[in-house]
């Protein structure tokens, strides 16, 4: 399992508050491989995805990440960690 970095390199962290596009923030709800969730989410619900994170945006509401994606997409970037 590799450990899925944002853009910029940094680690992933359950809990973490991050941009998402132009005007929108997110918070990394499920890291799917690690089998964690924060409070009111059940990790093992999102298994189906077969991996990643998943993310909830105030405007966008839950998206999910692949493992291999997120690094790619500069448009979420970490804001603040958990």
């Amino acid at each position: 399992m590799a450990t899925m970095r944002y853009h910029d390199g940094q680690d992933v962290r359950l809990g973490d508050v991050a941009s998402f596009g132009a005007h929108d923030t997110c918070r990394v709800v499920v890291l799917i491989d690690e089998q964690a969730a924060v409070e009111g989410y059940i990790a093992d619900e999102w298994a189906y995805l077969g991996g990643g994170c998943v993310l909830f945006a105030h405007d966008a509401g839950l998206v999910h990440y692949p493992a291999d994606t997120l690094g790619d997409d500069a448009d979420v970037s970490l804001i603040e960690r958990a």
